[in-house]
């Protein structure tokens, strides 16, 4: 696939900052008998992370403005802005664990224009456009095809999900609690996951990974008790 310049734009400013969340979370492997030095180095990392997206996005697109998930400010009005999540999966991060990443959108006139999730340990970069699908490392993803869910890896938002998952018929075997929901997508998009179950879905902090679902052919259910979210193919929503 051709990047589009605004793909270009945002992939440049993460992969700018991948730098210093790798540096960053060498240092805190080793400083992880204080949490307290720990909770300040990591404000202060994620502080940078922050000040670096910002002034290569907004150098790069002037006319645009940005909001970061963790602000929590009204963005719905707004005709032109990039949504940043500069760790998800900060508490990974904080202790040492190797599954966190940072995730950028594009906003136009209120649609989802692109987004980008980027795994800096693993050196994985997941991007979508409208209407153009979505890739990992330039390779087209596509969700998983499996509908039976008793073969099915299925990741939870919070382990407390597996109750309402086991009152079902068919028991769910394989599940896993991860901790970042944007790589949860993420790969969910990419068909290693083949269901994210979310009991109060984020919407803010998971608008870049439901867009790639999205345009690599999967969707987003919610029952109608709005008991709990799941995002996966269609094939396997029938099943519930």
């Amino acid at each position: 696939m051709i990047q589009s310049s605004n793909i270009r734009v945002m992939s440049s400013a993460l992969l700018k900052v991948a730098k210093i969340l790798r540096r960053d979370f060498s240092e805190l492997e080793k400083i992880q008998n204080s949490r307290q030095n720990v909770d300040k180095f990591v404000f202060k990392s994620i502080d940078n992370i922050k000040e670096s997206i910002n002034i290569d996005l907004i150098k790069a697109r002037p006319e645009a403005e940005l909001f970061f998930v963790e602000d929590g400010a009204k963005i719905q009005q707004k005709e032109f802005f990039f949504l940043v999540d500069p760790v998800s999966g900060v508490k990974n991060y904080s202790h040492g664990i190797s599954y966190f990443a940072s995730s950028i959108v594009l906003i136009i006139d209120g649609k989802v224009i692109a987004s980008i999730i980027y795994d800096p340990i693993r050196d994985e970069m997941f991007f979508a456009e409208k209407g153009k699908g979505a890739y990992l490392n330039n390779s087209r993803i596509r969700v998983s095809s499996n509908n039976k869910r008793n073969r099915a890896i299925f990741v939870l938002e919070s382990i407390d999900l597996i109750n309402f998952l086991n009152n079902q018929d068919e028991v769910v075997e394989s599940f896993r609690v991860l901790g970042s929901s944007s790589l949860d997508l993420a790969n969910t998009a990419n068909g290693k996951i083949d269901c994210y179950f979310s009991k109060n879905l984020n919407f803010q902090n998971s608008t870049a990974g439901l867009f790639l679902v999205k345009e690599a052919g999967g969707v987003l259910h919610q029952d109608k008790d709005n008991r709990y979210s799941m995002v996966t193919n269609n094939n396997m929503i029938a099943n519930f």
